[in-house]
């Protein structure tokens, strides 16, 4: 069984990177089963399961005694738990980079002075970096932080490593909670810039406030999204211990994923 898995594993991953690496367009047809066989040399049965889990991912769609086909659908990640963008674009299958446009101390901010509970009069950190998801402009974000947290980022390479992933793995600063907020705005001058959009071209915006030990602020980022790459899909189940559910406890929330467009 784990020759099998593997097998199937291999053969997913190769149609994969051909599928995300613009080797097929969306709406193309994927070679036969049979081909398929001919030219990895297994069985029909590890074609039919790597197929199976593309489908799963999203990355093709099967029409019944056609064939299999390339989709135009998008690429999902789960976001119940914490993650990072690279987190995020790893699961969506796609290769996470970052471009830095600026890493600087800035004048405090009472708005996000307040938010991070720091002193009014505190300078801040300020990093901001376009977030490319296989060398597409998938968001820009703005990030601040106290100038303790802050003054770690400035030897790092923030075009391939995440601000998270320096504070825990390097400093070990665990990043434990974080709330978030959800609007939509217009995309100003500067930002639309970043992303190659027009100014008050729609933006999806995500405000995130991350936490460690002690519920100190670390980190206030706002993310803009193009709203043309990424959307959110929320999935609710009831409770399976009781056939009701009543106002109060609502449906617990079982998934809340973005979903990038290829």
């Amino acid at each position: 069984m784990e020759q099998q898995a593997s097998k199937h594993e291999k053969v997913k991953q190769h149609l994969q990177k051909e599928i995300i690496g613009g080797y097929y367009e969306g709406g193309d047809k994927l070679p036969s089963e049979k081909r398929l066989c001919d030219y990895f040399n297994v069985s029909r049965v590890t074609i039919r399961h790597a197929l199976q889990n593309l489908e799963n991912d999203g990355l093709i769609y099967r029409k019944q005694g056609v064939g299999a086909f390339v989709s135009n659908q998008t690429y999902k990640s789960n976001l119940v738990k914490l993650t990072d963008f690279s987190e995020d674009m790893r699961q969506a299958g796609l290769e996470s980079s970052s471009r830095l446009v600026s890493l600087t101390k800035v004048d405090p901010i009472k708005e996000v002075n307040e938010i991070l509970d720091i002193r009014p009069d505190m300078k801040l950190i300020r990093v901001d970096r376009v977030r490319l998801g296989s060398g597409k402009a998938v968001a820009f974000d703005i990030t601040w932080l106290p100038p303790g947290y802050g003054q770690l980022l400035f030897d790092e390479d923030l075009t391939t490593q995440t601000i998270y992933n320096v504070i825990e793995e390097k400093y070990e600063i665990p990043i434990l909670a974080g709330s978030y907020r959800f609007t939509a705005i217009k995309a100003d001058t500067y930002i639309a810039g970043q992303l190659n959009l027009e100014p008050g071209d729609a933006l999806f915006e995500i405000d995130r406030c991350s936490r460690t030990t002690g519920n100190k602020k670390v980190y206030f980022q706002r993310r803009y999204y193009n709203p043309a790459l990424v959307n959110y899909v929320m999935e609710l189940s009831r409770n399976e211990d009781s056939k009701e559910v009543s106002s109060k406890e609502g449906l617990p929330l079982k998934e809340f994923s973005p979903q990038f467009v290829k």
